[in-house]
């Protein structure tokens, strides 16, 4: 234990010390408050660019941010053309902050829950989740709910990466150890994590500090990531619940964007490898339209489809 440990703080320290290996994410949490404010703005930009590379309406549509927190991003949408935008968030204090910070006409923050979308059924054109489902603890009655609020031929664009993403831990500013969390496991990172926070190379960043101004003198003293904070799921755990819901979907995977990484490209195909070589990806889900409304999840229908054509064959 104590060698692996030490291992993976000589790395860390080698990383971190030599700005090695550090994603756009991670940069920017080292950042002040007003960087990262003007960071979240541009993923805006990155989630519109998706919408219009995979045909996801957006303008002139009634648009829920799903996971809006403090309605950074939601105003956003609103400029680039949409004629409402309603934000939810399971986060109260954070949507009050979005409803003082943000007060555009047509804009709106709402506290929703783990289950229910206080939004109107058959009420929104097109909802974006970016950066979001990868937090959601109970993905698939989130997704009934998006089926119920979203009108027949409505779109929903989902932004996030699986469990086994080099960095899918969230720990920017401390861990630049690419997979350490599936080479040494959660409880050395951890652990190595709560040394590089008290190390003396060590920059706090805005994340580390309280509301008074005083740094946090507990963080990382836990051996586990709480499944509350991150589903830990993998790409093929998503598709099973996208699978068993009522929503038609299909997934978009994106390699890294590094010239190195160009050699990647053919793993996105290989199921176990993609979990790894995938930077992100792009879930892409509607709801049938008028006239074929769904009673059954994806799945239940492809097996009473299957007995069916079975049942045709013997006949």
């Amino acid at each position: 234990m104590k060698l692996a440990d030490d291992l993976l703080f000589a790395i860390a320290k080698r990383m971190y010390t030599r700005n090695m290996g550090q994603s756009e994410e991670m940069s920017d949490a080292l950042a002040d408050s007003d960087s990262y404010a003007d960071y979240r703005r541009q993923c805006v930009r990155r989630v519109l660019d998706a919408a219009e590379r995979y045909q996801v309406p957006y303008r002139d549509q009634v648009v829920l941010d799903l996971g809006c927190y403090d309605g950074a991003i939601s105003g956003g949408y609103l400029d680039a053309g949409a004629r409402r935008v309603v934000g939810v968030d399971i986060d109260e204090p954070a949507v009050r902050q979005a409803q003082q910070n943000h007060t555009k006409e047509n804009l709106e923050f709402r506290v929703g829950s783990t289950t229910e979308l206080p939004v109107r059924d058959e009420s929104i054109d097109t909802i974006f989740c970016y950066d979001v489902f990868e937090h959601v603890a109970c993905p698939a009655p989130i997704l009934e709910q998006c089926y119920r609020v979203l009108r027949p031929g409505g779109r929903m664009l989902i932004g996030t990466w699986g469990w086994y993403h080099p960095f899918a831990p969230h720990l920017w500013s401390t861990m630049p150890v690419p997979w350490a969390h599936v080479v040494f496991g959660e409880a050395s990172m951890l652990r190595v994590c709560r040394r590089i926070y008290q190390s003396d190379f060590y920059r706090p960043n805005m994340h580390d500090f309280d509301e008074q101004g005083e740094r946090l003198a507990d963080k990382f003293d836990y051996s586990t990531i709480p499944t509350d904070y991150l589903n830990k799921y993998l790409i093929r755990d998503f598709e099973r619940v996208f699978d068993e819901s009522s929503l038609d979907f299909r997934v978009h995977s994106e390699r890294f964007s590094s010239k190195w990484a160009a050699w990647t490209t053919p793993l996105l195909k290989v199921p176990l490898l993609r979990e790894f070589f995938t930077a992100y990806i792009w879930v892409v889900l509607e709801r049938p339209p008028v006239g074929e409304n769904r009673t059954q999840p994806n799945a239940q229908r492809r097996s009473a489809d299957q007995a069916q054509i079975a049942a045709v064959g013997v006949s």
